[in-house]
């Protein structure tokens, strides 16, 4: 019984984000073909004028977010919503603009971490002025728990690989890890 509630629980998690995500875009398409169908006439169907509304509305709202006075606005919403979401500034630094780049540029790293006898898979966050480094353990095969460390520069050495790769050989627990390690000019002990 235990096993079974498991397996539900993890079909639950996938599943259930990736239905709201198709009934909120279905709603927004049947809400856009409600406006357009006095629009679309019978020569377009009022679904085709309803994507092609949608594609627009994205193109212009991505526009508008570009723009100095989109990009002050989206930072504003950023500080006084978004980060407040758990977990927010990790997808954002999986979508490539990285939970450090406002100060630093930096973005997280892929690295190996000394601890005791040997090294770990682990993600450079944030560096210390005294030159520390703030570094993320991912568990395995749950890459999104792990530890915190704070560790001098000499126990971390940096990796020359793609993040996402990176993230699934841990969540693959360590398969493929080997290839991208042996593979990776490393940076040793450099940011």
């Amino acid at each position: 019984m235990k096993v079974l509630r498991r397996v539900l629980v993890d079909g639950a998690l996938v599943v259930l984000p990736i239905g709201a995500i198709v009934l909120l875009v279905l709603g927004i398409v049947n809400r856009l073909q409600e406006a357009a169908d006095p629009l679309a006439g019978r020569y377009v169907h009022p679904a085709i004028v309803a994507v092609v509304a949608l594609v627009l509305l994205c193109l212009a709202i991505g526009v508008l977010i570009r723009s100095v006075a989109g990009r002050w606005s989206r930072q504003m919403l950023e500080t006084l919503l978004f980060e407040k979401i758990p977990g927010y500034r990790l997808v954002k630094a999986f979508a490539g603009d990285g939970p450090l780049v406002e100060g630093s540029g930096q973005v997280m790293r892929p690295a190996l971490a000394s601890i005791e006898d040997g090294q770990c898979p682990a993600l450079v966050m944030d560096e210390f002025p005294d030159g520390r480094l703030v570094v993320f353990v991912p568990g395995s095969p749950a890459p999104m728990s792990g530890a915190i460390y704070i560790f001098t520069p000499d126990r971390v050495t940096f990796l020359d690989v793609p993040l996402l790769p990176f993230m699934k050989a841990i969540s693959s627990w360590g398969l493929g890890l080997r290839e991208l390690v042996s593979t990776s000019p490393t940076k040793a002990n450099s940011p």
